[in-house]
């Protein structure tokens, strides 16, 4: 995958990361079957598409894994201002 490409991808969301997954997962399936039946002439194209379909992956979880930081940082500076207004009310 393209620098620009990569970037481009980076900011999809997650709901068009998973489209784009079952997209290059199907493109190499396809692409196996191709080399099974000898009409494949180029096989590095399978490992290039196992590299994207890895990066894309990669991009995902970080997403979630982002997502999750958010929340839990936001719970965490609930709870202390909760605990900041029950200091000064006592």
């Amino acid at each position: 995958m393209k620098k620009n490409e990569l970037k481009e991808v980076k900011a999809l969301d997650e709901k068009s990361l998973f489209e784009r997954i079952k997209k290059i997962n199907s493109e190499i399936a396809d692409l196996v079957l191709d080399k099974n039946m000898n009409k494949l002439k180029n096989l590095k194209s399978i490992f290039k598409k196992r590299k994207d379909l890895a990066q894309v992956l990669t991009i995902l979880r970080q997403k979630q894994l982002l997502s999750q930081m958010e929340n839990s940082v936001s719970a965490a500076k609930k709870e202390k201002e909760g605990d900041k207004a029950e200091q000064r009310s006592v």
